[in-house]
């Protein structure tokens, strides 16, 4: 298969987000001031320990964490579900099936172009401030090795997930419900906004099977040497459990609807 087609998409996708200054100056914005809240409301949190620890969880690491799951939630975050979600209601999926290209390969590519964006140019910005504003982290080459091998699946299953959940766009007349629902749910259980370390201990095993917390909890427990040995192997094999799970439903999924997708598409 040739890629040159289909790395266009990925040139564009990052072409039309940069096109919109206004709102990549606003994400960028947001970002920052999320970050900054989440760091000093953890320093404040950290500032009352006696210890100097919370939930097994220094300064230190939970600076490393917190950055790592910026990183990572920027990182995993493409658009495949709402380009999905909009050509099936608009009823353009119905020309870009009949074209020459993989239709799952094309949505692949524009998502990576998203996340390229989302990583570099969202993120970067907020990552930068939290460091200058004193949330410190140490790194060493094995804890960034096991970051990127995490990362690498957690975009893999992150695509495979948001385009299974575009593909709800058939089933139901209105996605934006969906698609809310879906961001606070994925947010909690992921590990993005509270380390699972910090629920109760029968909670925490549960939403460590799950895809979300292979999404962003293990890339960053990882970053923040809080995963090594046995328990980061166990960690990378749920990942990539999950990855090919959802890979065959979302195959499935889309073999089983795309007749119906084209005759809705006009």
């Amino acid at each position: 298969m040739r890629l040159a087609p289909y790395l266009r998409f990925t040139r564009n996708s990052i072409q039309t987000l940069l096109a919109y200054r206004a709102n990549v100056l606003f994400y960028i914005f947001g970002n920052i001031v999320q970050t900054l809240v989440l760091w000093y409301l953890w320093r404040a949190i950290f500032a009352g320990s006696a210890t100097g620890r919370v939930n097994g969880f220094t300064l230190g690491e939970m600076a490393a964490y917190l950055l790592a799951a910026v990183a990572a939630q920027s990182a995993i975050g493409g658009n495949a579900e709402d380009v999905i979600s909009d050509e099936i209601m608009e009823g353009s999926i119905a020309v870009n099936l009949a074209r020459p290209l993989d239709y799952r390969t094309r949505i692949f590519f524009g998502h990576l172009g998203a996340s390229l964006y989302n990583g570099v140019v969202v993120s970067l910005p907020a990552l930068v401030i939290a460091l200058a504003a004193g949330a410190s982290v140490g790194s060493s080459g094995a804890r960034l090795a096991a970051f990127g091998v995490s990362l690498a699946l957690s975009f893999a299953l992150h695509f495979f997930y948001k385009f299974m959940l575009g593909l709800t766009a058939i089933l139901t007349t209105n996605v934006w419900g969906v698609f809310n629902v879906e961001a606070v749910v994925s947010g909690f259980l992921s590990g993005a906004l509270v380390p699972l370390a910090f629920f109760p201990e029968w909670a925490r095993g549960v939403m460590g099977l799950l895809p979300f917390a292979s999404m962003v909890s293990v890339p960053a427990l990882a970053f923040a040497g809080k995963l090594s040995g046995a328990d980061f192997a166990r960690a990378l094999a749920v990942q990539g459990f999950w990855v090919v799970a959802l890979a065959l439903f979302s195959s499935w999924a889309w073999k089983s609807l795309v007749t119906r997708v084209s005759v809705n598409g006009g």
